[in-house]
């Protein structure tokens, strides 16, 4: 299943993304529209980390395509959470980029 978006009357369809239920449920709570979506994972910046693909939306790609897409002005913070087939598991926002990959914890030994 292609996600579709239409924006006025135009149909936009990108083949390679579809969302889960999941996702659905938790964009319409946090107040992310699929447009917004679509140009998280066009333009996002790809984060490989916990077994899973990050699609962010950060200050860097906000100075970098701003001015191809003012949209992305107000999308500072949108994460999109990916399975390696392409699905979008979940949607949220979050401007702190250190979260998807913490630091190690140091192990304490007993001695």
């Amino acid at each position: 299943m292609a996600f579709i978006v239409k924006e006025q009357d135009r149909l936009f369809v990108i083949p390679d993304l579809t969302n889960s239920q999941h996702a659905q449920i938790r964009e319409g709570q946090r107040g992310i529209s699929k447009k917004q979506v679509m140009l998280a994972y066009q333009y996002g910046r790809v984060i490989h980390a916990r077994r899973a693909t990050y699609y962010v939306i950060g200050n860097k790609e906000i100075e970098k395509y701003g001015s191809i897409k003012p949209e992305l002005k107000a999308m500072n913070g949108i994460q999109l959470v990916m399975s390696s087939n392409g699905t979008v598991l979940t949607a949220f926002r979050n401007k702190d980029l250190r979260k998807i990959r913490p630091f190690k914890h140091s192990h304490k030994h007993l001695h």
